[in-house]
């Protein structure tokens, strides 16, 4: 099984990371061959009974491993004591090691205190191309009690500290191996304040204070890399007039926007691909699959090609590439394919697969997805996936998974919870509503201060046009969705209780009125309160819609059973809206199951927590449909 892969800096060595299970016994090892013959015998380094999570190259001789434990040597659970109880919480580490297996170490060695303490020790912030035998890296110091940057050579695992952050400091982005933006945080890391510091200043300069999404991006001013100009970084934002996000320059001194470096025609930018030496090789964007627009002349049409060569069904994301952009390794994954690794030559016009992730999910046993265009009650169009399961597809059971943010996107790809609700016969529809992020400023702004209407519409108006197909079974559909999508699936059931057989909330705000008090802990001037007040609504003048459009408060309405799930630690939407959506269904006597996970927070559950979730979920709608 491949776990990870990467392509030394001057492109002429590959490092597989894999697990072989034999006799339910792990073994982890790294396979480094050569990148001109790759079905050449590997060297193999042999990591042992770990869990490996990812691999890069330090230099042209050594590898990073991150590993990750869940118990310590003597056998007891890591994790965080808390009421005589310890909540689960991984240890991550990072080894370095020669590409011929030779010393091995794991960096900050010598720190005992930072070793014994610090649950993650694996955060690379930068390469330092001038000194390739240090990385520099940032970890939580213990006695500062704070976060701080470390300069950590890769032979033997040596720190040395650089400087420290404020109390609020969540991270750094690097240039040449300087910092030179600082991120500090609220508690919840919703609200994110920028600082910046051009090379050759001493003192940190406020740039501004933003919101960050769902993605983790700080809409506006998402740093999407370094450019080759010192002091000058790559910054997707928007101006005032523009539907779509760019790449402009920044110029750190005069904290002024400069040149646009990188645009996609009707697309927002996702993000940039870019070489050691900092140079575009291409520009990512998001249609219905992963996309990229080439600055280099040529390789847009071998692009193209290795799309076909996938059946134009597959996303291509670029992972490295070597100084002469000629060796590309790229992972493949896509609706019916878990993902896995490939090697392109753009000279030699040359494929190597590399292995797949999980090679047991052939194409054979997953279900085909179908890209949608939708017209709206109102003559507008909206885009969905319909995920059908194996077999005929007719009359088909269907669970309606409206996306959360809101203010993100669905797209084509491989999603293991689709898959697993394929897989008992059930169509998956997954609309993009208006109020969608990705799809122009015009299309999000249709949906703000419409969750309980227009959007609630447009997912009613794409199950319309999959039952109108003769697909799905107008008595067996069920809607499941978390955060938003878990308030889209309740407000489904107080608007529609006779389309849907069932409905599944995960996260999701039930009282917008108490939701938008609990922004307003963070101020009525912050960020992410002003936000929510654009988009969800207004108190101060939008109360009555609102509440029309809590479903807590609207629960006289339902007639069918609901099944809450909720994080007990979740601080994007806080325990008590799951309480008293459940307290007010019981007090309706509305059938319900309230499930609060103890220790989870806002999704990102872990690989046992998600497979119970599912479980459950599955079962609920299970039941339901019978």
């Amino acid at each position: 099984m491949l776990v990870d892969a990467s392509l030394s800096p001057d492109g002429t060595r590959l490092a597989i990371l894999r697990e072989r299970w034999t006799a339910g016994k792990r073994s982890a090892l790294i396979h480094v061959l050569p990148a001109d013959n790759p079905k050449a015998p590997p060297h193999e380094i042999i990591i042992g009974d770990n869990n490996v999570i990812a691999i890069g190259w330090a230099n042209e001789s050594r590898l990073m491993v991150t590993l990750q434990f869940d118990k310590t040597p003597d056998g007891k659970p890591t994790g965080i004591m808390r009421y005589n109880k310890i909540y689960p919480v991984p240890v991550t580490r990072l080894m370095f090691i020669g590409a011929d297996g030779s010393k091995p170490t794991l960096a900050f060695v010598a720190d005992a205190a930072a070793t014994d303490k610090v649950f993650n020790l694996a955060v690379v912030v930068d390469k330092l191309e001038r000194d390739p035998d240090l990385v520099l890296m940032e970890r939580w110091d213990t006695v500062q009690n704070r976060l701080g940057l470390f300069r950590v050579n890769v032979n033997n695992g040596l720190s040395m500290p650089v400087e420290f952050g404020e109390r609020a400091t969540v991270g750094w982005e690097c240039q040449d191996g300087m910092a030179v933006l600082r991120y500090d945080a609220n508690q919840r890391r919703t609200v994110f304040t920028v600082f910046a510091r051009a090379p050759g200043e001493d003192k940190w300069k406020l740039v501004r204070k933003l919101r960050r999404n769902e993605l983790q991006k700080l809409l506006g001013f998402d740093v999407v890399g370094a450019s080759s100009e010192p002091g000058v970084m790559l910054v997707s934002s928007r101006a005032e007039n523009e539907q779509y996000y760019s790449v402009r320059k920044y110029d750190l001194k005069t904290l002024a926007f400069g040149e646009v470096v990188a645009a996609v025609e009707g697309r927002d930018v996702d993000s940039l691909f870019q070489d050691a030496s900092n140079r575009i090789i291409a520009v990512a964007y998001t249609a219905d699959r992963l996309g990229y627009s080439f600055q280099i002349p040529g390789l847009a049409g071998h692009y193209k090609g290795l799309s076909a060569y996938f059946g134009n069904d597959c996303n291509l994301a670029l992972a490295d590439v070597d100084r002469e952009a000629n060796r590309f390794l790229i992972r493949v994954s896509g609706p019916r394919h878990p993902g896995g690794y490939v090697l392109y030559d753009v000279k030699a016009k040359h494929l190597e697969e590399l292995g797949d992730a999980q090679p047991w999910l052939t194409t054979d046993r997953l279900a085909p997805m179908e890209t949608l265009k939708i017209k709206t009650r109102d003559g507008a169009e909206i885009g969905a996936y319909l995920t059908r399961p194996l077999g005929e597809v007719k009359n088909r059971p269907m669970v309606v998974m409206p996306h959360g943010g809101p203010e993100v996107r669905d797209s084509r790809g491989y999603h293991r919870q689709v898959q697993a609700l394929a897989a008992r016969g059930w169509l998956v529809l997954q609309p993009n509503f208006r109020g969608s992020g990705g799809l122009g400023v015009a299309f999000a702004d249709a949906g703000r201060k419409r969750w309980g209407d227009r959007m609630q519409e447009d997912v009613e108006d794409a199950v319309a046009h999959v039952i109108a197909g003769g697909w799905a079974d107008p008595k067996k559909i069920a809607i499941f969705g978390f955060s938003y999508g878990g308030y889209a699936a309740l407000m489904g059931a107080v608007r529609k209780p006779q389309i849907y057989r069932c409905a599944v909330a995960g996260a999701a705000p039930a009282d917008l009125m108490k939701m938008m008090d609990f922004e307003a802990k963070e101020g009525t001037d912050s960020p992410g309160y002003l936000y929510w007040a654009r988009t969800m609504g207004d108190p101060n003048t939008d109360a009555a819609m609102l509440r029309a459009a809590s479903p807590a408060l609207q629960v006289d309405a339902i007639d069918i059973p609901i099944l809450i799930v909720q994080g007990d630690e979740d601080y994007i939407v806080p325990v008590e809206q799951g309480r008293l959506m459940a307290k007010a269904l019981a007090k309706a006597g509305k059938p319900h199951e309230y499930w609060e996970i103890e220790g989870e927070g806002h999704g990102g559950f872990e690989r046992d927590v998600e497979l119970k979730y599912l479980t459950r979920v599955i079962d609920f709608i299970a039941r339901a449909f019978a």
